[in-house]
């Protein structure tokens, strides 16, 4: 079972907001989606669910249109933290609403997790903190039974053990890959410990699909003193300038070959040290204007 968004866009007020976007999910995976604010991330999300239409583009699960048969997004789970209809309900209702769209909710392993937290089915959406709500948004998804969930910034404004909590929760579900996550969030190292892969949304565009391991495989991230100021070549052509500090050097190179270590070491620099690649460093390197080096001069 796989799903696919191909081609999708979305033009709001008559401006661009995803533009192409095309990727392939398959259960078992948890994708990170990153961008600048504005990039499109919750506009993506809300297209694949066809919350807005889309002007172009497909989301398919085996090939049937999700658009097109909607029963079919019974496979794909998503609430709209800004728009939702559960403030007015008390969380002994929500059941009963999400079994009409999900006939596979489990109301034994929902009614366990309000209990494992500490969440009394007599409580109020809306009076919830917004860690609670946060939970109760993935226990929701989690019971729902759907193989895809979209989860949007669901660690944003959270204390670190709700983190933990959610994190763990995800990777658990995960164990025997018969579900998938696609979780955008600003928190760079949350993803970082949970994802397979990450797709970055540039100018309402995906511009990278990287497996994080794979990656790691071919980048580096060096810290380098060089003998005087002048930026060789080989870390114009190369590099991206992450950090500057004095006549310190942080650069990721993301195809780091034998012949750019041969150039460097060449240099005979003071300092040649290589630092754990994060992600953090990968959107700095790929979402950053230009590389950096206007920042020496």
């Amino acid at each position: 079972m796989t799903l696919q968004v191909k081609q999708l866009a979305k033009e709001i007020d008559g401006r661009t907001i995803i533009d192409q976007i095309s990727f392939d999910w398959a259960p078992g995976e948890i994708i990170g989606l990153v961008g600048r604010n504005g990039a499109g991330k919750t506009t993506l999300f809300r297209t694949m669910m066809n919350h807005y239409v889309a002007d172009t583009g497909t989301v398919t699960v085996d090939g049937v249109d999700l658009h097109k048969v909607p029963a079919q997004q019974r496979q794909v789970f998503f609430i709209d933290t800004q728009y939702n209809f559960l403030d007015n309900y008390r969380l002994r209702q929500l059941p009963d609403m999400y079994e009409l769209v999900y006939p596979n909710f489990d109301r034994e392993r929902y009614a366990a997790l309000l209990v494992k937290f500490e969440l009394k089915e007599a409580d109020q959406y809306r009076r919830l903190s917004k860690g609670m709500r946060a939970l109760v948004n993935l226990i929701l998804a989690l019971t729902s039974n759907a193989t895809y969930i979209i989860l949007d910034e669901p660690f944003d404004g959270l204390d670190v053990i709700v983190r933990e909590n959610i994190a763990t929760m995800v990777i658990d579900e995960i164990a025997e890959e018969k579900k998938g996550f696609l979780i955008s969030s600003h928190d760079l190292n949350e993803l970082d410990g949970l994802s397979d892969r990450v797709l970055l949304l540039k100018e309402n565009r995906l511009s990278q699909d990287y497996n994080l391991e794979e990656v790691r495989e071919h980048a580096k991230k060096l810290q380098l003193v060089l003998k005087d100021r002048e930026i060789p070549a080989v870390l114009k052509e190369h590099s991206h300038l992450i950090r500057v500090s004095g006549r310190v050097l942080v650069v990721v190179i993301t195809d780091y070959t034998d012949e750019i270590d041969r150039q460097l070491r060449a240099l005979e620099p003071v300092l040649l040290e290589e630092l754990p690649l994060t992600l953090e460093d990968l959107f700095r390197a790929n979402l950053a204007h230009d590389t950096g080096y206007q920042m020496m001069k």
